[in-house]
C-alpha cells in the first residue's frame, strides 16, 4: 500500500514537472487572490494566506488557513496542479514542509499569546502555558454567542459547552461537568447543541432536546442521550429523535456561530473572556481553568 502511494506521488510529481515547464524562467508571480480563485472549488472555507517560491522551479508554496490553523500546500505556476505532501531535502535529509509547519505553528502561538495577554493579562497566560494548553486555546466572540439550549447549575460564572448528544467525548465531559457542579456552586454550564453531520441521530435528538418545554425536561433528555451514547446504544438514540422547526433553527444558528469562530469539533468549552478549549477535560483541570479564567 505504501509503495502504491509512493508511486502515485511520483506520477503526480512527473505530471507537475511537465506542466510547469511552460512557465519556468518567468518573473511573474501569482497573487493570493489568483490562487484562492483557482482553488475555490476544493478549499471549502479555507483561506489563502500567502504564496511564495519553493526550492523547486515552477512550484509555489501556498499557506492556507482553516479553523485557525495554517498549513503549507503546493501548486504549480500554471495553477493546474495541487500537491498536498512533503518536500524533502535529500542532501540534508530533512522535510522542508515539516520545518515550515513548525515555523507557522510557532508564529501562530506567538500571535495568540500577544492577543491573550491583552485579554487576560500576562499572569493568567503564564498559568495557561504552565498547564500546557496555550496551543489548544482559541479565542471566540462572546457577544454573538447563540442562546444556550440547556443549562446546568445556577452560578454566576458561565461556562459555555458546544456539544453533540451522540459524541462519546461529549458524554465523557458531561460526567466531569457533573463532578464540578457537585464541588462548587459558583458556576453554570450553558450547553449549545452542535450535532456533527457524521452522527446520524445527533440532529434529531438535539432538536428534540431544544423543543422540550422546560430546562428540567431538556436536562433529562440530554442526560439520557449521553447515557445511550456512552453505551453505544444507537436504538436508544434513535428513540429520542424528534425533529422540530424551532430546534432546527436553533441548531442552524449554532452551526453558523461555530463556523464563524473556528469551532472544529465537540466538545468545545468556552470559558470567560471567550477562551475556548476543545476536548473532554477532567474535573480537576476544569476546576483549575475556571479559577484561572474567572
Amino acid at each position: 500500500m505504501k509503495l502504491k502511494l509512493f508511486l502515485a506521488g511520483l506520477l503526480t510529481a512527473s505530471s507537475l514537472t511537465v506542466a510547469a515547464e511552460s512557465c519556468l524562467g518567468s518573473d511573474s508571480k501569482v497573487s493570493t487572490s489568483e490562487v484562492q480563485k483557482a482553488l475555490s472549488g476544493i478549499l471549502n472555507n479555507a483561506r489563502v494566506v500567502s504564496v511564495s517560491n519553493t526550492p523547486i522551479s515552477g512550484l509555489y508554496e501556498v499557506v492556507i488557513e482553516s479553523g485557525g490553523r495554517k498549513v503549507p500546500i503546493y501548486i504549480d505556476c500554471n495553477l493546474k496542479y495541487l500537491v498536498n505532501g512533503e518536500i524533502i531535502d535529500i542532501n540534508k535529509k530533512v522535510s522542508l514542509t515539516r520545518e515550515r509547519l513548525q515555523q507557522l505553528q510557532a508564529q501562530a502561538n506567538s500571535e495568540k499569546e500577544v492577543k491573550l495577554v491583552k485579554i487576560l493579562g500576562k499572569e493568567k497566560v503564564e498559568l495557561l502555558k504552565k498547564e500546557g494548553l496555550l496551543e489548544s486555546v482559541n479565542i471566540v466572540d462572546l457577544k454573538s454567542m447563540p442562546k444556550p439550549n440547556v443549562a446546568y447549575g445556577n452560578g454566576n460564572i458561565k461556562i459555555y459547552v458546544i456539544t453533540d448528544p451522540q459524541c462519546p467525548f461529549c458524554a465523557r465531559l458531561h460526567e466531569e461537568i457533573k463532578k464540578v457542579l457537585a464541588q462548587r456552586k459558583d458556576v453554570s454550564f450553558e450547553m449549545i447543541m452542535y450535532p456533527l453531520p457524521f452522527h446520524k441521530h445527533a440532529s434529531g435528538v438535539a432538536q428534540n432536546i431544544i423543543c422540550q418545554n422546560d430546562n428540567a425536561a431538556k436536562q433529562k433528555m440530554l442526560d439520557t442521550a449521553f447515557s445511550y451514547t456512552a453505551k453505544g446504544d444507537e436504538n436508544g438514540l434513535a428513540s429520542l429523535e424528534k425533529p422540530c422547526n424551532a430546534g432546527k433553527q436553533a441548531i442552524d444558528n449554532n452551526l453558523k456561530y461555530g463556523q464563524a469562530n473556528s469551532v472544529n469539533g465537540t466538545p468545545t468549552i468556552i470559558f470567560p473572556k471567550g477562551v475556548a478549549i476543545s476536548g473532554a477535560l477532567p474535573a480537576d483541570k476544569l476546576n483549575k481553568l475556571i479559577d484561572i479564567l474567572k
